[in-house]
């Protein structure tokens, strides 16, 4: 049986690892001008496949130790703060330390097992190694889906294990630690038997076994809404008593046996046929219409465009017309959330000083300093004086050396991506089966009409970041050189601008959507996912303001223009309609 068992994880592991290189390679081949000098030679190179599979294990390790330090760590961390603070304020009268950390542990890890095995359900998912070797090589399914099974318990228990054991050298108590491990491993088994419980049923009144995004939807909410009176519960003293952990522990380790015994009972056949039902279910959602019914009703179908506007820019203008509400409702509803918080910490700023200097003082300090933020002044007040504490100066150095790190809300705030999908839904599908529509320099005319037409769309969000940052420069000591205020906001602007530059290109050199919107092509994913961590080691490269503005406007120029000359080069071959 060990035999067997290692036999069959060392195929899957193969094949996993086969079926990665195979589509780095093939994305990379699809790559502009890298899949020009790659040759076809790299798919049956040898040496670069065990490489390959070197890296796959390794990165199985990883995945092993980094989810369950990130999990589990995370409670044994909570807890101990909690502990602590409990025994410090004497909330805990008569439980030991140790017993107040086993209260912790136990009803964190409880609520999230259970809210795990709720939304993880990837036994009966037909992967692709379990599709080739089920279907294709006629291994037993039973014996493939157990052995995955096992492998992933395996998993689960080691990483916990581990976790808890450093957990347990720093003073946690070693059985709760030991314990733990166990009642996660009965808590997969009984969500697996669940699961085959209900296929089984399901099967015997032949009805299809659905994946179903409202009760995903709505575990999510109920999570969300127990959250808040946990922590309510929590700060008020409380805690869950052991005894009814122990005995909800009891509960869940029997329904881990019973789903033992369910699993034991359910035969080749039934694995066999839910594998097969999973692969129907996910070739016919791929040809599936998508339900795009809100989105064409936020298009105004009878949009009209007003002027003199001919060719590719009238094109432009009725796309914009017509599917305005569908492009600006991100950019507005982030800018006005960010000038919501902005107002708020103003209006928090002005009543503390209202409630202690009187209407008359408020009036005169809210005048003064309106004049002073709008000729580029610095804060003033005699009555209270700025002070430079920690906080202060810890987000006034943010602003002054680290506004590179307005990436990531720009990216929250960038609507591009949106926007390329409306174009090729809504326009480019169709007209790209014309061939004027794909001259170099029809496309490259239309690109730089939309490169400015994206900007215009993200640079109200923008300005808001740049006046939010402003607010923190204002409030902490004014501007340090002349029109810091003014760059702050353009250093904004000119990322926004990078950012949609971005992705434009991606679209155009990759075109990733399909006509039934989803996204195809590994090329666009591995492009995404360099320029993504691009972005993230950037987000801490410190830089003053003052040089950052410089250099971001030359940057942006010359980024631009390379981005034309890609496009213009390798757009005619690669902006196409997928199937």
């Amino acid at each position: 049986m060990l035999n067997d068992f290692k036999s069959t994880l060392t195929k899957v592991i193969h094949l996993r690892s086969i079926i990665g290189y195979n589509s780095l390679v093939f994305a990379l081949k699809k790559t502009p001008v890298i899949g020009k000098i790659l040759p076809d030679a790299l798919y049956r190179t040898k040496f670069l496949k065990v490489i390959y599979w070197i890296f796959h294990v390794i990165l199985e390790v990883l995945k092993l130790f980094i989810g369950k330090f990130a999990g589990l760590g995370l409670i044994y961390l909570v807890t101990a703060f909690l502990t602590k603070e409990y025994i410090e304020f004497a909330k805990g009268e008569g439980m030991t330390e140790s017993t107040l950390f086993g209260c912790f542990a136990l009803s964190f890890f409880i609520l999230y097992a259970l809210f795990g095995i709720l939304i993880n359900r990837p036994v009966f998912k037909c992967t692709t190694e379990k599709e080739y070797l089920v279907f294709m090589l006629r291994m037993n399914a039973r014996k493939l889906n157990d052995t995955l099974f096992i492998y992933e318990l395996g998993k689960l228990f080691i990483g916990y294990l581990i976790t808890g054991l450093v957990a347990a050298l720093f003073g946690a108590p070693l059985p709760v630690c030991l314990g733990i491990p166990v009642l996660a491993v009965l808590i997969k088994i009984f969500g697996t038997g669940a699961q085959a419980a209900v296929y089984k049923l399901k099967n015997k009144h032949h009805k299809p076994m659905k994946t179903n995004g409202t009760f995903y939807l709505i575990t999510v909410v109920l999570v969300l809404m127990i959250m808040p009176p946990v922590l309510v519960f929590i700060a008020n003293g409380h805690y869950v008593p052991l005894p009814i952990l122990l005995a909800a522990s009891m509960l869940l380790a029997a329904l881990g046996v019973w789903g033992f015994f369910v699993l034991k009972g359910f035969g080749s056949d039934l694995h066999r046929r839910a594998l097969r039902d999973n692969i129907v279910r996910t070739e016919v959602s791929k040809y599936k219409e998508s339900d795009t019914t809100k989105s064409f009703k936020k298009i105004k179908a009878n949009g009209t465009v007003k002027g003199d506007k001919k060719g590719f820019e009238y094109l432009n203008a009725l796309f914009i017309k017509r599917h305005g509400r569908m492009l600006i409702v991100k950019p507005v509803i982030f800018t006005v959330c960010l000038m919501v918080i902005m107002g708020l910490l103003i209006f928090e700023f002005v009543y503390g000083y209202y409630t202690r200097f009187g209407g008359d003082n408020c009036l005169a300090m809210v005048g003064s300093n309106l004049i002073n933020l709008i000729t580029f002044g610095h804060y003033e007040d005699a009555l209270l004086p700025f002070e430079s504490d920690s906080a202060v100066l810890f987000f006034r150095f943010l602003v002054q050396y680290h506004l590179l790190g307005l990436l990531i809300p720009v990216s929250i705030a960038d609507n591009s991506f949106k926007s390329t999908q409306a174009m090729f839904i809504n326009c480019d599908n169709s007209l790209m089966t014309f061939s004027f529509f794909k001259q170099r320099d029809k496309i490259i005319k239309l690109f730089d009409i939309r490169l400015k037409q994206l900007i215009k769309i993200n640079i109200a969000p923008s300005v808001a970041m740049g006046i939010f940052a402003d607010l923190i420069l204002f409030y902490t000591g004014g501007q340090d050189y002349p029109f810091q205020y003014l760059l702050t906001i353009v250093i904004c602007i000119l990322m926004s601008a990078i950012y949609a530059a971005v992705w434009l290109t991606l679209y155009y050199l990759f075109q990733p959507f399909t006509t039934s919107v989803n996204i195809k092509g590994g090329a666009y994913r591995i492009a995404w996912i360099i320029l993504s961590i691009v972005f993230c080691i950037v987000c801490w490269i410190p830089a003053h303001s003052a040089i950052l503005a410089a250099v971001l406007l030359v940057f942006t120029a010359v980024f631009i223009y390379f981005m034309r000359k890609l496009v213009y080069k390798h757009a005619p071959k690669t902006w196409r309609v997928r199937v």
